[in-house]
């Protein structure tokens, strides 16, 4: 099965993933994770994986800007979470509208 950006390469390494978190968030775009376990070509709807902040700041209560290795940990956490699901990483772009980058970040673990 063949979904979004870079199926046609081998598996990315966590370090491949991270850098395209990475450059996702250096163009100020809107990080999101989503997970399903039967995903088809027509399944628009995946559910989504919350991404909470990596940490608030006590003396404004607000929360600090998202970061690469947090949000590849949280990527991890939502396959550790859903074996036997297809985890991508999507980011929006808010001015337009539209979805700027999608991959498969893990495919299903066979077996079990």
């Amino acid at each position: 099965m063949r979904f979004e950006t870079f199926t046609f390469l081998p598996p990315l390494s966590p370090q491949q993933i991270e850098a395209q978190v990475l450059g996702s968030l250096q163009r100020h775009l809107v990080p999101a994770i989503e997970f399903a376990e039967n995903p088809n070509t027509a399944d628009f709807y995946w559910r989504q994986w919350p991404i909470p902040p990596a940490r608030v700041n006590s003396t404004t209560n607000r929360a600090e800007p998202l970061t690469a290795g947090h949000i590849a940990a949280q990527l991890e956490a939502c396959a550790r979470r859903h074996p036997f699901a297809y985890v991508r990483f999507t980011a929006y772009n808010p001015l337009t509208r539209h979805t700027e980058t999608c991959f498969i970040t893990r495919t299903p673990q066979e077996g079990n």
